[in-house]
């Protein structure tokens, strides 16, 4: 049997999201806290953090877009900007009590010329002991815990990703060699080096600054995190998630059609006037939605007739398995005249189907707006 493939955006950071949970614990995963801290960890340790954030730097990409929130919910952020992103970076920069995520990494018995080190200046050889403690900045470590279990179908597809802020804590005991004597030990804390891939800031889910974004960029996340989207609103964080990936080509075409919306906006109409265009696409895309809606009334009151049709062609089928000669007789008193009734009975089944409509921008949008409380599907 063929294996369904796997969705992926940026396959680069699908990697290094699936290793991540191939190596977490059934204990991390429950706690939110032990799960935030297993991530960053984890994009310390392989390095991927610097690594991923200078991959963005380089790419340059009109819709890989990093945002920076110093607010610790992350959910209602990533539900929006995901609607135009290719890829979502979010990050809570340098906001946030200090959590120690690997406790101590031990650099053992490096032997060093000691004119590097002034106060061994009279040595000739000496050792170097190093324990580093690695922290994560995070201003609610539980939430972002959360984040990470519920965002877990997009991080896995290359869809989003989180950057972490480290605060690194170096200590060093230098122990002299041939000379003798007693050890030097010195303490060195210092903020991890990143680069800053973020474009954004935004506070209480709007833009209040940029950092490196290109005008193109700045047109759709304006306005996805201005205008009204209740398809989402009632929608949980991994429910979003799931029906994203799972509905993935219906998705990307929402993707294009809102970015293209969001572009046509005229830069040179006034608040008013760009708050009135807004409302238009958001009434646009609720009449998309109860058109699918419809469709799939319509889909689901003909399969019924195709199913209970089935269910006289199966007897008429067996009939004729018991009689044969009373083929054409048997089929006449149920109502299915001739073999090719059977078949019309099969094709009924076919014909009308919803995966025509899952292919379909609107069909995603329906299906969140079913996991929605704010409609009554």
């Amino acid at each position: 049997m063929f294996q369904r493939r796997k969705t992926t955006q940026n396959p680069e950071i699908a990697k290094q999201m699936r290793a991540l949970f191939a190596h977490t614990s059934a204990a991390q995963r429950a706690d939110p806290e032990l799960m935030a801290k297993a991530y960053g960890a984890h994009f310390y340790s392989t390095g991927a953090a610097r690594k991923l954030a200078r991959q963005k730097n380089l790419l340059r990409a009109h819709f890989h877009i990093g945002l920076n929130t110093p607010t610790g919910d992350l959910s209602t952020l990533t539900k929006r900007s995901a609607l135009v992103a290719d890829t979502l970076l979010l990050s809570h920069g340098d906001t946030g009590a200090r959590h120690c995520v690997i406790p101590e990494l031990r650099d053992h018995s490096r032997q060093h010329p000691v004119s590097a080190h002034p106060a061994l200046d009279s040595l000739t050889i000496s050792t170097r002991d190093t324990t580093q403690a690695v922290h994560m900045k995070c201003p609610d470590l539980p939430s972002l815990g959360r984040w990470i279990t519920d965002a877990e179908p997009l991080l896995r597809a290359g869809l989003a990703w989180y950057l972490p802020t480290y605060w690194v804590t170096d200590e060093t005991t230098w122990s002299p060699g041939l000379a003798g004597g007693p050890g030097v030990r010195r303490s060195v804390r210092t903020a991890y080096d990143m680069p800053s891939p973020l474009d954004f800031l935004v506070r209480h889910g709007r833009v209040v600054g940029e950092f490196d974004a290109s005008p193109v960029a700045s047109q759709v996340v304006r306005p996805v995190l201005r205008i009204d989207l209740p398809f989402i609103e009632g929608v949980t964080l991994r429910d979003f998630s799931e029906i994203t990936v799972q509905e993935f080509a219906s998705y990307a075409q929402l993707r294009l059609f809102l970015r293209d919306a969001f572009l046509n906006l005229d830069q040179a109409l006034g608040a008013d006037q760009a708050e009135r265009e807004m409302i238009r696409i958001g009434h646009a895309i609720e009449s998309e939605i109860r058109g699918v809606q419809a469709q799939m009334a319509t889909v689901r009151r003909r399969r019924a007739v195709a199913v209970t049709g089935a269910t006289i062609g199966t007897v008429g089928a067996t009939l004729v398995g018991v009689y044969g000669p009373a083929l054409q007789e048997a089929l006449t008193i149920l109502g299915v005249a001739g073999a090719g009734g059977v078949w019309g009975v099969v094709q009924g089944l076919l014909d009308g189907g919803p995966r025509t409509l899952r292919e379909n921008r609107w069909y995603y949008v329906w299906s969140l707006a079913k996991r929605s409380d704010r409609y009554g599907f």
